[in-house]
């Protein structure tokens, strides 16, 4: 493990790398900071990669940013005295907790089945709004061939279904059990 003067030298006068946290120790759940024995392969442009085993100071809100990639420097005359970039490891982490938010907010609303309501009366209204009919019973009744309005052109509810479907209106299995039923 390194000092903390020497640590500070390193991140100063070291190598820029990256390193993967391969195995790591038990955390000391009652710590604010600890002693964490880790495994780390380490990436340094113009040397081999290679793993290092040692024992890192860490603080305890720092261990859920320890994961995939995590900026390190190297010692050049020492390849194995390896100190963590712990300001670039939680600044990775907090631009990676963004984007998650931001991928996941650009997905737009959710669809009915991810707010529970798959198969709900709203749902079933609009699958008989998008068929163009009043109720199931007419939409049985229609793939049996009792019309040959607009509303019972098959291919033209199916479209209408696969759009509900595309927009999360309908699951798959709403959508399959809705196609069975138009096709008889």
């Amino acid at each position: 493990m390194l000092n903390p003067l020497t640590h500070r030298k390193i991140l100063k006068k070291g190598l820029p790398g990256t390193a993967n946290v391969v195995t790591r120790g038990v955390y000391s759940p009652n710590a604010s900071s600890f002693n964490l024995a880790m495994t780390l392969q380490v990436y340094v442009e113009g040397i081999t990669p290679y793993e290092v085993e040692d024992n890192w100071m860490v603080k305890a809100k720092d261990t859920v940013a320890l994961g995939g990639a995590i900026p390190v420097r190297v010692d050049p005359d020492d390849h194995q005295r390896v100190a963590i970039d712990w300001d670039g490891v939680r600044s990775g982490h907090e631009q990676t907790e963004t984007a998650r938010r931001q991928a996941l907010a650009a997905s737009g609303p959710a669809g009915p089945q991810a707010a529970g309501l798959a198969g709900s009366p709203e749902v079933m209204r609009q699958v008989e709004q998008a068929l163009g009919q009043a109720g199931v019973q007419r939409q049985q009744a229609a793939s049996a061939g009792s019309g040959s309005s607009a509303a019972d052109d098959p291919v033209g509810q199916l479209e209408r279904l696969a759009a509900l479907r595309t927009s999360g209106a309908l699951t798959e299995e709403e959508f399959q059990e809705q196609k069975r039923r138009i096709l008889g």
